[in-house]
């Protein structure tokens, strides 16, 4: 089965056999419609299987796959629907309408809720095909389900399961062909299957990088100075390729209030407290949050890091988890104490060397973490200030340099840090570099921070304030 995902694009027609051939004595068992479908069948599959040969594109083939169910059972419509059964959420992602002017799914929403379709569940518990020739048959024993079916127009439905991991079926809709035989389906569901499993491998390949602190699978690193990131023993997530802010902001709430669940009210109080949305909203939402996050986290990690539990949503306790902000606390405590000066200095740079920007960066603004981004922020500074002091009492001018520049570099309005970096160059020998940085410091400070950049060089008998200033 290993050509089915690797081949060029044919376009697959229709088949056209219409009237079967004459029927072979031994084959008389068989009814005519039985025997059109398997020589139909063979064609489709052969044509498919022929188109695959020079494609490694994982999207690309489970788009040929579609055309193929769509064009065999007379479809309007197919699709691969993921589930979660612990979030109770269904959603499309890869999918075909045989009209090329639909170019994204209608009435379907982002994530729909599973509990409202009990075939759904049943199919997948017991591995079975879902099949209603006519949705109509249902109005009256699950009149929910029924009523999703005829919001997304559904007259007629198949739909085979795969997984695990993921977990789904393979969907065509309003089929006008084969109503009861599912195997060409079961078989373009397994490409599908293979094809998304291709998909989550590149892109282990493309997250891969693990540090040295990453020993066993269990173990995961957070960072959030800067924007987050999280590493496994399979790769690197980073929030910035993730673009889905509430979603981020969601997970890192759960992640930073680790030491209990949340549920999903309390997590929409803490983010959103002006949303005046109803209960059963809040819960969508915080649930499709989680479960988008889950999808493009699954690539790098076998388990669920953020799992739902009674009392709400938690940071799985079977994940070894250590964040840059506890390593950073940790440090600072350290140097709060009186301590050797080479190990307060190892100290101090290996702080400073975690912060690579205020806390979930993009979102420290935000009203439920401005308060521990500018903890941080403060400490930082005061911790490039201790460094600083002490190089110059060695007289490391370019260790003084290289950590002033990257504390303006972080924190434009660092006045102390802008201080230093005029110091440094200053005693390098180089005046005219000096005095161009000051004005620099100008364009880049406010006119409050620029008097108080002038009052520390002033204050600094080893600066010549009238030559940098004249």
């Amino acid at each position: 089965m290993q050509q089915f995902i690797s081949g060029s694009f044919k376009q697959i027609e229709k088949p056209q056999s219409v009237h079967p051939p004459s029927i072979p004595v031994d084959l008389s068992q068989y009814d005519e419609e039985y025997i059109t479908y398997c020589i139909e069948q063979e064609q489709s599959i052969s044509e498919l299987e022929a188109g695959l040969h020079t494609n490694d594109d994982p999207a690309e083939i489970a788009k040929k796959a579609l055309v193929t169910a769509c064009a065999f059972y007379d479809a309007d419509w197919a699709g691969v629907i993921e589930l979660d059964l612990e979030l109770n959420i269904w959603a499309s992602s890869w999918w075909h309408n045989i009209d090329p002017a639909v170019k994204e799914l209608e009435k379907m929403q982002e994530f729909e809720n599973l509990m409202v379709m009990p075939s759904i569940i049943e199919a997948i518990k017991k591995q079975k095909p879902i099949i209603f020739s006519d949705v109509e048959d249902i109005a009256k024993t699950s009149p929910k389900e029924y009523q999703v079916y005829k919001r997304l127009e559904v007259h007629s439905v198949m739909a085979v399961p795969f997984g695990p991991k993921p977990m789904g079926f393979l969907v065509v809709r309003n089929l006008k062909k084969y109503h009861n035989r599912t195997s060409t389906l079961n078989t373009l569901a397994y490409v599908i299957h293979r094809a998304i499993a291709q998909k989550n491998t590149m892109e282990r390949v493309r997250m891969a990088l693990t540090p040295d602190e990453i020993k066993t699978d269990n173990d995961v690193i957070i960072n959030f100075f800067g924007g987050m990131e999280i590493t496994t023993s399979a790769g690197v997530w980073k929030e910035q390729d993730f673009n889905s802010p509430k979603s981020s902001r969601a997970v890192a709430y759960i992640m930073m209030h680790r030491k209990k669940a949340h549920s999903p009210l309390a997590i929409a109080d803490a983010l959103y407290p002006e949303d005046g949305s109803d209960i059963d909203t809040i819960n969508k939402n915080i649930r499709g949050y989680i479960y988008r996050f889950r999808k493009s986290f699954e690539p790098i990690c076998k388990s669920k890091l953020i799992e739902y539990t009674t009392n709400g949503y938690r940071l799985s306790p079977s994940a070894n988890v250590m964040s840059d902000l506890q390593k950073f606390e940790k440090l600072w405590n350290q140097t709060r104490k009186d301590i050797p000066i080479p190990q307060k200095v190892h100290a101090l740079k290996h702080a400073i060397k975690l912060y690579k920007g205020h806390v979930l960066g993009a979102a420290c603004d935000d009203h439920w973490i401005v308060g521990t981004a500018t903890e941080y922020k403060m400490k930082y500074i005061a911790m490039v200030d201790e460094l600083l002091t002490i190089f110059s009492e060695f007289e490391d001018y370019d260790g003084i340099h290289h950590f002033a520049s990257k504390a303006v570099s972080l924190i434009p309005e660092n006045v102390k840090a802008q201080y230093w970096l005029v110091y440094s160059i200053y005693h390098s020998g180089v005046v005219a570099l000096a005095k161009r940085e000051i004005e620099k410091a100008k364009c880049r400070l406010t006119s409050e921070e620029f008097d108080t950049l002038q009052k520390f060089i002033c204050k600094d008998n080893s600066l010549p304030y009238g030559q940098l200033f004249e």
